[in-house]
């Protein structure tokens, strides 16, 4: 038997990512408190992309509304302030998109994007999704 070695280290790789057509449209739009989605099949996909899950390309934009159900949540307690995430489908999207709550609220809970004023593009443009009441 063999007693193992574990070595710990900080392995840097810097990188840039240039993004595409869609995503630049999808964060400009949050810039301007829209919320844009990648269509193409008849779906819609929040974040907008330019490709669907199952590889299909997505040519088309349109704009969704800033309100869905949330699917899942979690408490990162590990963070400082313990931020609340959430699964978000938006109302007309094929599959959910992850994003901050304002707190920890229960699967089936509706929700509407606060956004931040004077955002740059960005997806802290929504600060978070609050339950509509």
């Amino acid at each position: 038997m063999t007693d193992g070695l574990i070595f710990e280290q900080k392995i840097d790789l810097p990188y840039r990512y240039t993004v595409g057509a869609a995503q630049r449209a999808f964060l400009r739009g949050l810039a301007e408190g829209r919320l844009l989605a990648s269509t193409g099949g008849g779906e819609r996909f929040v974040p907008a992309r330019p490709f669907a899950p199952d590889g299909r390309r997505l040519e088309g934009l349109e704009e969704l509304p800033a309100r869905g159900r949330v699917l899942a949540a979690t408490t990162a307690h590990y963070l400082p302030g313990a931020p609340v995430f959430g699964l978000v489908l938006i109302d007309g999207a094929a599959a959910p998109m992850l994003h901050r709550l304002e707190s920890e609220l229960e699967a089936g809970s509706e929700v509407e994007a606060v956004w931040a004023e004077g955002a740059e593009p960005a997806i802290t443009a929504i600060r978070h999704f609050r339950q509509v009441r």
